[in-house]
């Protein structure tokens, strides 16, 4: 594999890299202002993030999305998994110290081919 420019371009427009580019263009000013201030340029690892303890980001971000309540509406295939479920923990549970079921005997679910 050999990554080419069009591959790139498709990749970066395919990440959700929005939240992280805002604050990227507020918080790279603030530093390189902090580095400005600070004699050489040179400023420990420490002062940063002392500093960014206390750059608050209210505004910045997008706001999140409303949390959806959804009731639970029963259907065929949520009932053939319970069912399912609940009939292996049944099985699973009565395994021990004498078996109730024949574990050959039981089937609990199908697998079928299509040819």
């Amino acid at each position: 594999f050999v990554p080419t420019e069009e591959w790139l371009a498709e990749l970066k427009a395919s990440l959700p890299l929005e939240t992280i580019s805002r604050l990227l263009q507020h918080l790279v000013p603030v530093v390189d202002e902090m580095c400005e201030r600070k004699s050489g340029g040179v400023v420990d690892e420490a002062e940063i993030l002392e500093m960014l303890q206390d750059v608050t980001m209210v505004g910045l971000l997008p706001v999140p999305h409303a949390i959806v309540i959804r009731k639970y509406q029963p259907n065929s295939y949520t009932a053939l998994w319970f069912s399912a479920f609940m009939w292996g923990v049944i099985f699973l549970r009565n395994q021990s110290p004498i078996p109730m079921f024949d574990g050959e005997a039981i089937e609990l679910f199908q697998v079928s081919l299509a040819r």
